[in-house]
C-alpha cells in the first residue's frame, strides 16, 4: 500500500492544475464575454463593421466566428432595408404632390418636402404630430378619421386662401403599414394652374362668342333691313352694303388674328427662321402702312440702322407683330403724331423699338395689355377695328423666338414698345 505522504502531494499538484486551468479559462472566458458586450454595443449604436477579434485556436473561436458570420448577415440586411428606405426617402422627395400618412390613432407617420410646401407646414411638425397639428382644414380632417375608421377611398377639391391661393386636388386611400395597421395615405395635387387654365379657355370661348356675335348681329341687321326695302333706296342700300363690308373685314381680321395666335401657341418649334437683314425688313413695313397714316395725319419715321443687322427670325411672325405696332401708333395717334421705329443691337441681342407720341396709357392697364380681348378703351377699338388679339401676338411671337417684350406709355404722352430678341 502506498504511503500516504505522495498520494496527497499528487493529489494537490493535481487540484493546482486543475485550479489553474479554471482560472486562467474563466479569465479568457471574461476576457471574451466583454469583447463580446463591447461589440454588441457597437453594432447597437450603427457601427455595422463592429466584430469580435479572437486568435485562431483559442476555445471561444468557433463562437466569435458564428457571431462575426451572423453580424455580417445582419449588417447586410440592415444596409439593404436602409438602401430601400434611402430610395422611398429620394421618390417621395423628388415628388411634385405632397403625400401624408397617418396611424391607425391619426399620428403623422411620414410626409415629403412637398406636402411641407404646398401645405405650408411648419417645420416644428414632425412624425408624431396629431392631425389638429399637421391640418386645419376640417373637411381634410374628417377624411382622415373616415378613412382609418375603415371608410373607402376619396377625393375633394381643396380651395387654400392667402397671398398666392392655390386649388388642390386631394386623393385619401386607405392603406395597411405591416407592424402599425392600417393607415390613411393623403395625395396632394396642386391644380391651380390647371384651374387657371381652364378659366382662361372659358374667358376665351366667352369673347370670342361675343367678337364675333356683335359684327354677326350688324350684318344681320343690314340683310334684313335691305329685304324690308332698303335696296330700293339706292344711297340707304350703299350705306348698309358698306357697312356689311366692313363688318365681314373685321370678321376677317379676327379669325386671321385667332389662326395667327394658334399657330404660334401650338408650334413655337416649327417657326421657319431665316436671317432677315432689319433696315429693309423695317421700311418695307413702313411702307405698308403709308397710306393708313396718311389718312390719321401721322407721319412714320425709320432711325437709321446704321450697319447691317441680321436676326434670325419667321418672317411671318416678325411682319405681323411689327405691323400691330405700327397699325397700334397710328390708330392711337393724334394728328400731326409720329410713330418712330429703330433697331439696335444690345449686347449679344437685337431689339426693335416702335415709339409714339400719341394717346398713351393708364399705368394700370399695362400689366394687362398683353391679354387676349383686352382693351384700354373699348369704344374707341372697337370704331377702329382692334380685335383685341394684336398685342397678344405680339408678345407670343417674340417669346416663341425666346426674348420678351418691354412696354412704357404715360396718358396722354405716347408708348414705347421694345421688342428684346436674344
Amino acid at each position: 500500500m502506498p504511503a500516504p505522504g505522495p498520494l496527497l502531494g499528487l493529489a494537490a499538484a493535481l487540484g493546482l492544475a486543475v485550479g489553474g486551468w479554471f482560472f486562467r479559462s474563466n479569465v479568457r472566458l471574461h476576457g471574451f464575454l466583454r469583447k463580446l458586450l463591447e461589440t454588441i454595443r457597437s453594432f447597437s449604436q450603427g457601427d455595422l463593421t463592429a466584430r469580435i477579434a479572437v486568435p485562431r485556436g483559442r476555445e471561444f473561436d468557433a463562437f466569435a466566428q458564428s457571431f462575426n458570420r451572423l453580424a455580417d448577415r445582419l449588417a447586410g440586411t440592415i444596409q439593404t432595408l436602409q438602401a430601400g428606405r434611402n430610395q422611398i426617402e429620394a421618390i417621395l422627395e423628388s415628388m411634385g404632390e405632397g403625400v401624408l400618412v397617418f396611424e391607425p390613432e391619426g399620428r403623422l407617420l411620414l410626409l415629403n418636402g412637398a406636402a411641407r410646401r404646398i401645405l405650408a407646414i411648419p417645420r416644428p411638425v414632425v412624425p408624431g404630430a396629431s392631425v389638429g397639428e399637421v391640418l386645419r382644414d376640417p373637411d381634410l380632417q374628417a377624411t382622415i378619421r373616415r378613412t382609418l375608421q375603415g371608410g373607402a377611398g376619396q377625393e375633394l377639391e381643396l380651395e387654400l386662401y392667402g397671398a398666392a391661393p392655390r386649388v388642390l386636388r386631394v386623393r385619401a386611400l386607405p392603406c395597411e403599414v405591416s407592424g402599425i395597421g392600417r393607415c390613411a395615405l393623403l395625395v396632394f395635387h396642386d391644380i391651380t394652374d390647371l384651374k387657371n387654365l381652364e378659366q382662361v379657355r372659358r374667358d376665351f370661348v366667352a369673347n370670342v362668342s361675343h367678337e364675333f356675335k356683335t359684327p354677326l348681329t350688324a350684318i344681320r341687321g343690314a340683310v334684313e333691313a335691305l329685304l324690308d326695302g332698303a335696296m330700293r333706296d339706292p344711297k340707304a342700300a350703299a350705306d348698309f352694303i358698306k357697312g356689311i363690308d366692313e363688318e365681314s373685314q373685321r370678321l376677317s381680321r379676327l379669325v386671321e388674328d385667332l389662326l395667327a395666335l394658334a399657330r404660334l401657341e401650338s408650334k413655337p418649334e416649327g417657326l421657319e427662321r431665316e436671317p432677315i437683314d432689319l433696315e429693309p425688313f423695317l421700311r418695307e413695313q413702313l411702307n405698308r402702312f403709308e397710306r393708313s397714316a396718311a389718312e390719321h395725319g401721322v407721319t412714320l419715321r425709320l432711325e437709321s440702322v446704321g450697319e447691317p443687322l441680321i436676326l434670325l427670325a419667321d418672317r411671318r411672325g416678325l411682319t405681323q407683330a411689327v405691323g400691330n405696332l405700327l397699325d397700334n401708333g397710328i390708330k392711337y395717334n393724334r394728328t400731326g403724331g409720329q410713330v418712330i421705329v429703330r433697331a439696335f443691337s444690345a449686347g449679344t441681342g437685337i431689339r426693335i423699338e416702335v415709339s409714339d407720341t400719341g394717346i398713351g396709357m393708364p399705368a394700370a392697364d399695362l400689366p394687362r395689355i398683353f391679354e387676349r380681348f383686352y382693351r384700354v378703351d373699348k369704344a374707341r377699338s372697337r370704331r377702329s377695328g382692334d380685335t383685341g388679339l394684336g398685342l397678344s401676338i405680339v408678345k407670343h411671337m417674340v417669346e416663341s423666338h425666346g426674348g420678351s417684350v418691354q412696354v412704357e406709355s404715360r396718358l396722354d404722352a405716347g408708348s414705347r414698345f421694345t421688342l428684346v430678341f436674344p
